[in-house]
């Protein structure tokens, strides 16, 4: 049994493979292998990264906290925080994409930046994109914060994030925790009365984005809207 990385062939060594044809080529544990650095007696870096992949996805991984992370040998405090430090940034570059003052010119663009940052999540969230008469994000907004199976949502509180926030135009997106991203007969029924209720105050619904664990659907673009 290999008990160091430095064991292994050259050619697969993470740290090489890296140097010789760059990040994107190397898997996910391989990576990971580079952030926790060392692995514990009887198990190297490799091996332990690929015993935690064998068990949560990336996206479980990206959520874990450190008393879930320990839990692991050969993961101690230092480890952990150093794995959670590594999405933490990738979470923040995510945002950093699309932010207050940022034109969003495409349906594309607004769903790249809000699918990373909701198909992760435990708990349903509901939030809204508030935008200009310009298309520019005025802010980004959490509405409501709901069980894992629902979210209750208000029109009338929507209505009133964007009077507050003096928006021409807003995206709604929702996700749906580690299930499909198709919409209930109550997301459409939901979606109609906001819609119905921002024509009140002269804002437009120009779409309604249902995040899933691996996908998405835009009700603009299905015909919802």
């Amino acid at each position: 049994m290999r008990y160091s990385i430095t064991d292994l062939p050259q050619g697969d060594r993470p740290r090489e493979k890296l140097k010789q044809h760059g990040a994107r080529f190397l898997s996910d544990s391989e990576l990971l292998a580079l952030v926790i650095r060392s692995g514990t007696r009887g198990k190297n870096a490799l091996d332990l990264s690929r015993e935690i992949l064998s068990e949560l996805s990336l996206g479980d991984l990206s959520n874990s906290t450190l008393n879930q992370l320990n839990r692991y040998r050969g993961i101690g405090e230092a480890k952990a925080s150093q794995i959670m430090a590594v999405f933490e940034l990738a979470r923040r570059l995510t945002s950093s994409k699309l932010s207050p003052g940022k034109q969003i010119f495409s349906l594309d663009e607004a769903i790249e930046h809000l699918n990373p940052a909701m198909r992760t999540l435990e708990r349903e969230e509901l939030r809204v994109l508030h935008l200009n008469n310009a298309n520019e994000l005025i802010n980004e907004e959490t509405i409501f914060t709901g069980s894992l199976d629902q979210v209750q949502i208000s029109p009338r509180e929507i209505v009133k994030s964007c009077l507050r926030n003096n928006t021409s135009a807003i995206i709604l997106a929702h996700n749906h925790p580690g299930g499909s991203p198709e919409p209930s007969e109550a997301d459409l029924r939901v979606t109609k009365r906001i819609e119905k209720a921002l024509s009140t105050v002269e804002v437009s619904l120009i779409d309604h984005i249902i995040v899933g664990k691996y996908d998405q659907v835009s009700f603009n673009r299905e015909g919802y809207l």
